[in-house]
């Protein structure tokens, strides 16, 4: 790595040079951790590709975090948020012997970490770096603490007074986070150098794959579930032998590691008391060490959960990526098909909409597909968007959907995930993509 080349060259600097010894310049800080506070509605998985790209520069994996909580604060207050911060840097501080650590917040997690910092100097003495993800303005940098601004696309004019500055305008709210432009602007404010890599560089042989599993979109940990991972066959998404890996979960959520492999496919099957629905959640590949996956899953009956129309003949799918859908933007659009039928669209997926998570459904259980159709309350929530496709099912699943997709920006490579096809009277199934092209 960059790294120790340098130190390896700072070392074999030290030389007499006509009898006086020579000293190298000083060297770098060390690696600190990493902590992410996610904006309205996101949770750790904002910051996956991020974590894994820092990692394939020479970060542990352990080092970098994600602080959730829940954004309508109807289980948490403010000040609870800051407390936990408090508890999770004095314990990565103690685990890791960093004198500080490096806070990223994004969105309505900048207002939170903003506030954090401003309101002891003890708490920003804590924080060597701050990076603000398209969020919140301010005429300073919060408790003094160094500031890098990312600005997405659109905050054209927003700043932080004093701090660095940096414009991405064509880069969405989310995608801000997720981004190698990002990437590369947080690993030189961190460091003072360049990374050697802006890819999720693959790990050969065993690799460690743990996370939580979280109530969405409280983030609440969810317990009492049973939590069952598989892996499967890429062409068609069917289960090759038992289980590699199961947990009771409890608490907040948390589970694993376990030891996998990067080029495995895997499904995650969660199981609730009396074991309908039971939710399915397919992943890409994940190359390498994971410490931070998000298996994010609606109670039954709950939330948007009410308005997906269920039914034995047909599939309830979730597409979710954290990189916004554009259906809009002719050649700089992405793709998603279903099952062979393309559901991107100006009604579905416009570029303001800014969704996320893709919900597909047979609407008013009619066994027909009305890919234009605007479904209102997926319409009008943040994030999310809804898409009315009737792709049939057997109990018990006999047979695959295929999801495909081209993101923006990837030179036409086609990402692809067969799953089976789950009747959504009794399953949920989510798709999860990348939000980078490997």
């Amino acid at each position: 790595m960059r790294r120790i080349r340098r130190l390896f060259g700072l070392l074999a600097g030290l030389v007499l040079v006509a009898g006086a010894l020579v000293v190298p310049p000083a060297m770098a800080a060390p690696l600190r951790p990493i902590v992410f506070v996610h904006g309205y509605s996101g949770s750790g998985s904002q910051f996956e590709t991020q974590a894994k790209r820092f990692a394939s520069n020479g970060y542990p994996a352990e080092y970098i975090e994600s602080q959730e909580y829940d954004t309508t604060f109807e289980q948490n207050s403010a000040e609870d948020v800051y407390a936990a911060l408090d508890a999770r840097i004095a314990r990565l501080k103690a685990a890791t012997g960093a004198d500080k650590v490096e806070l990223v917040g994004h969105s309505l997690g900048t207002y939170m970490s903003q506030n954090y910092l401003k309101s002891s100097a003890a708490r920003a003495a804590n924080v060597a770096h701050y990076v603000n993800l398209d969020g919140f303005p301010a005429d300073a940098p919060p408790g003094g603490v160094p500031t890098l601004a990312i600005w997405g696309q659109s905050n054209d004019t927003a700043r932080i007074g004093g701090a660095t500055n940096v414009y991405s305008p064509n880069e969405a709210h989310v995608e801000t986070t997720s981004s190698v432009a990002s990437f590369r602007a947080m690993y030189r404010f961190f460091t003072g150098d360049e990374p050697d890599t802006t890819n999720v560089v693959a790990e050969a042989g065993t690799i460690r794959l743990g996370g939580r599993a979280l109530s969405f979109p409280s983030n609440v940990g969810l317990s009492g579930v049973q939590l069952n991972i598989y892996t499967i066959n890429p062409a068609t998404g069917a289960r090759v032998g038992g289980a590699v890996a199961s947990y009771a979960l409890s608490g907040d959520g948390s589970w694993g590691p376990f030891q996998g492999t990067g080029t495995a496919y895997y499904e995650f099957e969660l199981v609730r008391p009396g074991g309908v629905p039971v939710h399915h959640l397919y992943f890409q590949p994940f190359r390498r060490t994971d410490l931070g996956i998000r298996l994010l899953s609606t109670d039954p009956g709950t939330g948007i959960d009410e308005d997906v129309d269920r039914s034995s003949r047909s599939i309830a799918m979730l597409a979710y990526r954290n990189k916004e859908w554009w259906g809009d933007q002719g050649a700089n659009s992405d793709t998603l098909v279903i099952g062979g039928t393309s559901v991107l669209n100006s009604r579905t997926a416009s570029r303001d909409k800014g969704a996320i998570a893709f919900f597909a459904f047979d609407a008013y259980s009619d066994r027909i597909s009305v890919p234009t159709r605007t479904l209102l309350r997926f319409a009008l929530t943040p994030f999310i968007t809804g898409v009315d496709l009737y792709k049939a099912a057997a109990t018990p699943s006999t047979g695959s959907v295929v999801v495909e997709s081209a993101q923006r920006g990837g030179n036409g490579a086609v990402s692809r995930l067969a799953v089976p096809n789950w009747p959504s009277s009794g399953h949920t199934i989510t798709v999860n993509f990348d939000d980078y092209v490997s």
